[in-house]
């Protein structure tokens, strides 16, 4: 929900490095489970690349990959400006079922990002993906706090609920302006 999602144009950019066809990737890497795997922490960052490098059946070069993976994340300055304005008066992490290739891509590609979050907490370096209690636990660990004081945003409600589940305060994104009510609902200035 701080970008919008563009699959679309990760899969034109790595059809455009490797001359494959957008639906044979999309079998190779998504349908397979690679990326799932990728997600939940089966792969470390040199090993994702080899696997998207054999699952593609050709070399391509690092830079290039992580510049595609980057593509499907559209910042949201929107919600990026609701981020600013939370962190005057609060610490904000973010949590994001995604592998070690889009965690690598942000300083580079997606810069706008990284210092607007501490910690970035990503599924594939905790091992466990949302709604999952594990992910939920080891996140907070990171974030050095108790579900009582953490409030989790997410555009899924099956991980709202999973949160809510595990004690966190959870709220259903569905537009900036909803978010900057239940906010306010909450009395958290945005």
């Amino acid at each position: 929900m701080v970008c919008h999602f563009r699959p679309e144009r990760r899969l034109a950019a790595l059809a455009a490095a490797t001359g494959l066809a957008e639906r044979d990737i999309h079998a190779r890497i998504w349908e397979s489970g690679l990326d799932a795997d990728m997600d939940g922490g089966r792969y470390t960052f040199e090993e994702a690349c080899r696997a998207v490098a054999d699952a593609l059946g050709c070399t391509i070069p690092r830079e290039t990959l992580l510049a595609a993976w980057a593509l499907a994340s559209e910042p949201d300055p929107d919600v990026l400006a609701v981020v600013d304005a939370l962190r005057r008066e609060r610490r904000t992490a973010m949590l994001s079922d995604n592998g070690p290739l889009l965690l690598a891509a942000l300083p580079r590609h997606l810069p706008e990002l990284t210092p607007r979050f501490d910690p970035l907490c990503f599924s594939s370096e905790l091992g466990a993906v949302k709604p999952t209690a594990a992910c939920f636990a080891r996140a907070l660990t990171r974030a050095g706090v108790g579900p009582e004081r953490a409030l989790l945003i997410d555009d899924l409600p099956g991980n709202v609920e999973g949160a809510r589940t595990y004690g966190l305060g959870a709220i259903v994104f569905t537009g900036v302006a909803d978010l900057r009510r239940e906010l306010a609902r909450l009395g958290i200035a945005s």
